[in-house]
């Protein structure tokens, strides 16, 4: 189905051809979970490339793809794509631009040039992350399951937060959690901050040892089948003072709004621009505007983020089957952050949240 919709996309006339370099993009058409290969797609055939190391991964993976192993000693990618452009009489060729540097795109389509009938070769910007954008119900399902690891996850390592831990032991334990309990890999590296250093939005771990009345920030995030979670939880270790409480019930407010503006647009969808201001308005309404994040979320899919990304620049609608984060935050200087996130999609039956893990403010 992806494949089909892809094709429909962008191989509209004949003898036209499309490359693909992005691995991600790769993944997402062909199920090929390795490296080192490229796509062609004519208006006849199928075609992935790769070499020794993934050939025998590739056919596994793969079903509607002509396989083919590369020799690289003896024999260039651009040599063996014009061998396949000759063979189905492609004439014109567009190329994911995004995902090949100047210099060697440069080198490569001028050998294809020369070795093929091309007549006519165009860049492709975004055509395959379009696609995407909405997921289908298998895609919602394996991110659903990273999120339920990472909310188990989570769990497991309350008994650890005591005081002298440092961030980096309790981020190792986490990693480690959500890989006992199945996650194939991070989904990006783990943020975690206490006191002070939570008001680094993507603080790196460090030898900072847990203390009465920090604030812990812990962004973190599974992977099940390449398809990844993203949640963040904030908590007080000890007894909350009035400024955390009240710094913390205004995100919550904040992501809340969101989450109501999106719940209510199931049968006229909202853009991205419509839900960031929805939050903005309450932490740009507070004493506290000067340390809000900017944005408010972004797409979550087999990578961390994707399209859209919540601004007040985005005009895209947010459509049935669109995984975003909601994520507002306050982030002061020398005092602390908080940081609410949650991955939520809209259905058929409305909206659903697949972080499961408490929002309200718990004092550990």
């Amino acid at each position: 189905m992806k494949l089909d919709k892809l094709r429909q996309h962008v191989l509209t006339q004949a003898h036209h051809a499309m490359l693909i370099f992005s691995d991600i993009n790769i993944r997402y058409i062909t199920n090929f979970s390795g490296h080192a290969a490229t796509v062609l797609l004519t208006d006849k055939t199928n075609y992935l490339i790769t070499d020794y190391r993934y050939f025998e991964q590739a056919k596994l993976q793969t079903s509607e793809f002509i396989v083919i192993c590369r020799d690289r000693a003896n024999q260039s990618l651009a040599s063996l794509i014009s061998e396949l452009l000759l063979q189905n009489n492609t004439q014109t060729l567009s190329f994911e631009s995004d995902h090949i540097s100047v210099n060697q795109w440069q080198s490569m389509s001028s050998k294809i040039t020369a070795l093929s009938e091309i007549k006519s070769i165009s860049p492709l910007s975004g055509a395959i992350e379009q696609f995407r954008i909405i997921k289908s119900a298998i895609e919602i399902a394996n991110i659903k399951q990273a999120a339920s690891i990472a909310d188990k996850a989570l769990a497991n390592i309350i008994p650890h937060i005591k005081a002298g831990i440092t961030e980096r032991a309790l981020a190792n334990e986490l990693d480690y959690q959500m890989a006992k309990l199945g996650s194939e890999e991070l989904s990006f590296a783990t943020i975690l901050g206490f006191g002070e250093r939570s008001a680094l939005p993507h603080g790196i771990p460090s030898s900072r040892e847990l203390k009465q009345g920090d604030l812990i920030l812990i962004d973190f995030g599974a992977v099940v089948n390449g398809y990844r979670s993203d949640m963040t939880r904030t908590f007080v270790f000890g007894k909350a003072d009035a400024k955390q409480k009240h710094i913390y019930q205004l995100v919550k407010q904040a992501q809340q709004a969101a989450i109501d503006a999106l719940a209510s647009s199931l049968n006229a969808p909202v853009t991205g621009e419509y839900l960031y201001q929805q939050s903005a308005n309450i932490l740009l309404n507070s004493d506290y505007k000067a340390y809000a994040g900017e944005g408010l979320g972004h797409g979550v899919g087999l990578q961390l983020h994707e399209q859209p990304f919540l601004g007040p620049d985005c005009t895209a609608r947010i459509e049935q089957g669109c995984v975003i984060t909601i994520e507002p935050g306050i982030y002061i200087p020398n005092w602390g952050g908080v940081r609410i996130e949650d991955d939520v999609v809209l259905t058929e039956q409305g909206l659903e949240i697949l972080t499961q893990s408490p929002r309200t403010l718990i004092e550990l």
